[in-house]
């Protein structure tokens, strides 16, 4: 009896420690299960908060209703997971400083355009910029921007910025002009040519002298020895310059052509400050020939602020008169950088892409994209009925010629220093405060002692 007693009772144990048992496995169950909500939960979160848009912001020098806003505009329509925000800088010394302190101050800003090669030289040194080699620079190059790796300026050969635009450099002439004095300009003419249709030209007309032309483009005397030499024309070699080549003696010729009148005197240049580009001159009708490059022709197109009721014509870049080759007439510029900060870098990466390949619709300028239609191109840079103002077949002629060779730099040694040395020497030479022989020699030792100084 007793056993049987015994027997029961630790069945009855066993069966109570069983349930016990049972219940914890259900509350460890219902511990897991909780656990595993709210790791889902969690999830949920995380997933919806990297789904939010990430902002881009991208900084330019161009005014955004000319062409930035509407290249925005449609890549936000196909990215609503990244939209851009445009903000405009202006390209000059005040401006660039600007955007540098944004960028060392840790602003947001993810891509943005640097317009000169020295300028991205030092922003590559000072790390601002993203090193592009990580990213699929080799085969988007390749396929897509006219002449390659070697079209454009890259810093210690490595890639920080990937050009948007290529610059044909030409001359811009008033056609009225020239058809009124039965002119034709010469196919592949010399600048001993140019210089007697400039004295053609020049006179009075409307009861205001009119110049044959203006040899100042970009801040400097009309580039003849860079369409010579190439990009580095000022150098000789990385330690030496290279200004007492013969090709910089056009200088010569051109302080003649001023003084004689048939070219716009640098005393005129400077006081309305035309040096850098003379289109309000030209548009005025107070100068016949001017060097240009497409970019400029909104100007033309802009009636309203330069009204005007001639045609624009173009020639090339003449050349020296010994028939030394100036293939030089190109530049693959205006540079799409990434910030090296910036935490958006593929993203931005895509948007590099997308501006060239697709924004070049709405910027009126000649694309480095290979593939772009050129009569769109055409379209948007000469405007609507472009006929009423531009000689449209000289200037296809003239810009979308497919035998130009780029300027490329590549030594960028002192080359800020070398640049103002330039315009400095140049305008004491031109306002006759030295002779010809001090100004080739103080270009030449002056700028040997910067390159001297910066190694």
């Amino acid at each position: 009896m007793k056993r049987k007693v015994m027997c029961f009772l630790l069945a009855g144990m066993l069966a109570m420690t069983g349930l016990a048992g049972c219940g914890n496995t259900e509350e460890k169950a219902d511990e897991d299960q909780q656990t595993t909500q709210t790791q889902e939960k969690a999830a949920d979160i995380e997933k919806e908060e990297n789904t939010e848009p990430i902002k881009l912001v991208m900084w330019g020098g161009v005014p955004g209703e000319d062409g930035p806003d509407a290249v925005i505009e449609e890549w936000n329509s196909q990215h609503p997971e990244a939209p851009a925000e445009y903000v405009r800088f202006v390209n000059d010394d005040t401006g660039n400083t600007k955007l540098d302190t944004a960028l060392q101050s840790g602003e947001q800003i993810d891509v943005f355009f640097t317009y000169s090669p020295s300028i991205m030289a030092q922003r590559a040194t000072s790390g601002m910029l993203e090193d592009l080699g990580a990213m699929d620079t080799e085969g988007f190059i390749d396929s897509s921007i006219r002449g390659g790796r070697e079209s454009f300026a890259q810093v210690d050969g490595k890639v920080y910025g990937i050009p948007t635009v290529t610059e044909p450099v030409g001359i811009m002439i008033n056609k009225d002009m020239l058809d009124a004095k039965g002119i034709t300009i010469p196919e592949n003419w010399t600048m001993s040519e140019f210089e007697e249709v400039a004295r053609q030209l020049t006179g009075e007309a409307d009861g205001k002298m009119v110049y044959g032309c203006n040899v100042y483009y970009g801040g400097e005397p009309l580039i003849i020895p860079e369409t010579i030499l190439g990009g580095d024309a000022f150098y000789k070699s990385s330690t030496e310059s290279n200004f007492d080549a013969e090709e910089f003696r056009v200088n010569t010729q051109f302080k003649k052509m001023m003084d004689e009148g048939i070219a716009m005197p640098y005393e005129e240049i400077f006081a309305r400050k035309l040096e850098t580009y003379s289109h309000p001159a030209f548009l005025a009708g107070e100068i016949a020939m001017m060097p240009f490059s497409s970019w400029m022709l909104r100007y033309v197109n802009d009636m309203e602020n330069f009204p005007h009721d001639f045609i624009t014509t173009f020639a090339p870049i003449p050349g020296m008169d010994n028939g030394e080759p100036n293939p030089y007439q190109s530049e693959n510029n205006n540079f799409l950088c990434i910030n090296s900060k910036s935490k958006n870098k593929e993203k931005a990466w895509e948007f590099v892409k997308f501006w060239i390949t697709d924004g070049y619709k709405h910027i009126g300028k000649m694309p480095v994209y290979n593939e772009a239609d050129q009569e769109i191109v055409t379209a948007v840079i000469l405007g609507e009925n472009p006929e009423d103002r531009f000689d449209v077949e000289a200037y296809k002629d003239v810009m979308l010629r497919d035998d130009f060779k780029y300027l490329v730099v590549s030594e960028t040694t002192a080359i800020n220093e070398i640049t103002q040395i330039y315009k400095e020497e140049s305008q004491n030479f031109f306002l006759g405060t030295i002779d010809e022989e001090t100004y080739y020699k103080n270009l030449k030792e002056r700028s040997d002692e910067a390159i001297k100084s910066a190694q």
